[in-house]
C-alpha cells in the first residue's frame, strides 16, 4: 500500500460514490461500506495514510472505529466526518479518538481536498520524524554496542548474537515498532559491564553460580533498565531489558505488545547460552524444547525455523588475514597471551577488523581462525583485513 492511500468510510453508498467521484482523479482513495468493511480491508490492504470516517453508523460509531484502527495503525492521520456536529461529540472524537480534523456535513469539494492534502502532509511528516528518530537511535546504539564489545568482548560479545536471532525470528512473526525489541537485543548486556570478569566467565561457561553471583548477576538487566530510562523514546526498551529475568508476576504488569517482545528477548537469551554450551545450534534447539511451553508457540515456531534454515550453518577455518565484515566467529578469538578479544558469534565490524589486524601486525594471533561458512557468501568484499 502506498504511502497516500486514504479510506473513506461511511454507511451511505451515495456518499462514497460522490467522494470518490469528486476526490478520486486527485488522491488514491479506497471505499468501505460500514465499519465492519472498513476493518477488513484496513486489516487486508492497510495499513492507510488516512482514514475519513462518518460518524453515526449502525455497527458502531466513528470514534470507535477511528481508536481501534489507531491501535493497528498509530501513524495513520484520522478523520471524522458527520451532521452531527455538536460539541461534545467533537470533543470525544478528538480526545478518544486523537483526530486530526473534524468535517461537518456537508462538506464543500474544496474544502475536503484541502483537508485530505493537508492529511496527507501530517503522514509524511510523522513518517519522516519516525525514520529520523528510529535510524539516529539505531546507528547510536550500533556505535556504543560496537564500541563496548571491544572493550568488554565477555560482556558485549553477546549482542550481535541476541540481535542475530532476533532479527531471525522477527522476519517470522509481525511485531509492533520491532526497532524497539532490535535495540533491547543490543544493550541487553549494558548491565554485565559492570560485573566482574571471572563471574562472566562462569555464567558463560555453564558454572554454577553461589548465592552471591547468582543475585549480582539477576540484577544486571535493572541496572541497564535504569540507565536507559533517562533517554527519550527508549521507555519501551528500557522495559523490556529489564523483564529479561524477573517472574511471571511481574511480568503481567507489561502490556501485551511489551510482554511479546520480552518473551522474545528471553527465548533468544536462552538460545545463545544453551547454544554456548551446545555441540550445535540444532542441539540447543532441541534442549529448549523440553521448556518451550512458556513461550508463545509461533514465537517458539519461528524460532526453530530461522535455526534450521538460517543458523544451522557449516563451519570454515580461514587465514586471519583473509577475515571480512560480516563474517560470524565461530569460536572466541584471543591472542596468544590467551586474553579475549572478540566473543564467538559476534558479527566482524569495521572496526573490529582494525582491531584484529592491528593484534596480527604485532604478532598476537595465529595464523586461523573459525568462522561461519555461509556467512562468508553473504559479507561484502570491502574491508579485507591485510
Amino acid at each position: 500500500m502506498t504511502s497516500n492511500q486514504i479510506l473513506f468510510v461511511d454507511d451511505d453508498e451515495r456518499i462514497l460514490k460522490g467522494i470518490q467521484r469528486q476526490q478520486g482523479e486527485d488522491f488514491e482513495i479506497t471505499t468501505a461500506l460500514g465499519p465492519v468493511e472498513a476493518l477488513e480491508i484496513f486489516q487486508d490492504d492497510g495499513p492507510f495514510a488516512v482514514v475519513v470516517s462518518d460518524m453515526r453508523m449502525p455497527e458502531m460509531n466513528g470514534v470507535e472505529l477511528l481508536k481501534r484502527i489507531r491501535k493497528q495503525s498509530p501513524d495513520t492521520v484520522r478523520m471524522i466526518i458527520t451532521g452531527f456536529a455538536e460539541l461534545d461529540t467533537t470533543i470525544q472524537a478528538i480526545n478518544d479518538g486523537h483526530i486530526f480534523r473534524f468535517l461537518a456535513k456537508p462538506c464543500g469539494e474544496q474544502e475536503m481536498a484541502t483537508s485530505l492534502s493537508a492529511a496527507l502532509r501530517q503522514y509524511e511528516l510523522i513518517q519522516s520524524e519516525r525514520e529520523l528518530v528510529e535510524g539516529t537511535l539505531r546507528g547510536s546504539v550500533d556505535v556504543l554496542a560496537d564500541i563496548l564489545s571491544l572493550i568488554n568482548p565477555l560482556a558485549f560479545g553477546q549482542s550481535n548474537r541476541l540481535r542475530t536471532t532476533v532479527e531471525g525470528v522477527l522476519k517470522r512473526v509481525s511485531i509492533d515498532n520491532a526497532w524497539q525489541l532490535e535495540i533491547a537485543a543490543v544493550l541487553a548486556s549494558l548491565g554485565c559491564v559492570t560485573l566482574p570478569t571471572d563471574l562472566l566467565k562462569k555464567k558463560f561457561s555453564g558454572l554454577p553460580f553461589n548465592q552471591e553471583e547468582e543475585s549480582q548477576f539477576r540484577h544486571h538487566p535493572e541496572l541497564a533498565s535504569r540507565l536507559l530510562r533517562s533517554i527519550p523514546r527508549l521507555d519501551e526498551v528500557s522495559e523490556i531489558i529489564a523483564s529479561q529475568m524477573v517472574d511471571d508476576r511481574s511480568r503481567e504488569a507489561l502490556s501485551p505488545e511489551l510482554e511479546r517482545k520480552s518473551q522474545i528477548l528471553r527465548m533468544a537469551l536462552e538460545f545463545d547460552f544453551t547454544e554456548l554450551l551446545s555441540p550445535s545450534s540444532l542441539h540447543a534447539l532441541d534442549e529448549m524444547r523440553k521448556t518451550a511451553t512458556k513461550y508463545d508457540q509461533d514465537l517458539f515456531d519461528a524460532l526453530a525455523d530461522y535455526v534450521k534454515r538460517e543458523r544451522h550453518t557449516a563451519i570454515k577455518e580461514v587465514p586471519i588475514n583473509s577475515l571480512r565484515e560480516g563474517h560470524v566467529l565461530a569460536e572466541d578469538l584471543c591472542g596468544k597471551s590467551g586474553t579475549l578479544l572478540m566473543s564467538k558469534g559476534q558479527r566482524l565490524t569495521e572496526s573490529a577488523l582494525r582491531m584484529i589486524e592491528n593484534h596480527r601486525r604485532n604478532g598476537a594471533l595465529g595464523p586461523k581462525i573459525k568462522v561461519a561458512s555461509t556467512s562468508m557468501a553473504d559479507a561484502p568484499a570491502a574491508v579485507a583485513v591485510g
